[in-house]
């Protein structure tokens, strides 16, 4: 995983595909995840770049990056440059949240593959409210989940233990 050369690349074992409508920052989340490093050092680690400036959703929000760090993580991870490209964040939508806005079912029930959860670019959009796919609102978790945990699998279990004490609370007894 050093950075080198891209004809000395050396791919990972083991890279998790990007799904389709995935944004970025999960996709490396879940790399980092499977690796059990943090983002911030899998981006160290992966590409001779300096991690790009986060914001308060720290890497789920992960900014556009360079047409060389798209090249390298491609090629670690033995995919066509396009296929990071589309899940890159637009620009427009890098704007300091304290919610993030998501539908706990798709997050968990992966359509495409139930066994990894993922995070729809499609919710990162600023306006977002609603779930195309089960037509209910979203539901919304502190950005801050994403900024305090290291990778993805660390933010899942932040996610289930704030919907835990929303329940909780909402109730006056846990479900």
């Amino acid at each position: 995983m050093s950075a080198e050369s891209p004809s000395n690349v050396v791919p990972w074992p083991i890279a998790p595909r990007p799904f389709y409508e995935e944004a970025f920052g999960s996709w490396l989340g879940r790399v980092a995840a499977r690796y059990q490093v943090s983002v911030a050092m899998l981006w160290e680690v992966a590409t001779s770049e300096e991690l790009p400036a986060l914001g308060t959703a720290g890497w789920i929000l992960f900014p556009p990056i360079s047409q060389s760090a798209v090249h390298r993580f491609a090629t670690l991870a033995r995919l066509d440059d396009e296929r990071l490209r589309h899940i890159q964040t637009p620009s427009a939508w890098l704007i300091d949240r304290r919610c993030m806005p998501y539908c706990f079912r798709c997050l968990v029930l992966n359509d495409a593959d139930v066994s990894a959860p993922r995070w729809k670019r499609e919710w990162l959009e600023p306006t977002a409210k609603f779930c195309r796919v089960h037509r209910t609102l979203l539901e919304t978790v502190p950005a801050s989940v994403f900024r305090r945990s290291r990778h993805f699998g660390a933010a899942l279990d932040a996610i289930s233990r704030h919907r835990e004490m929303r329940m909780f609370n909402n109730s006056g007894r846990l479900r």
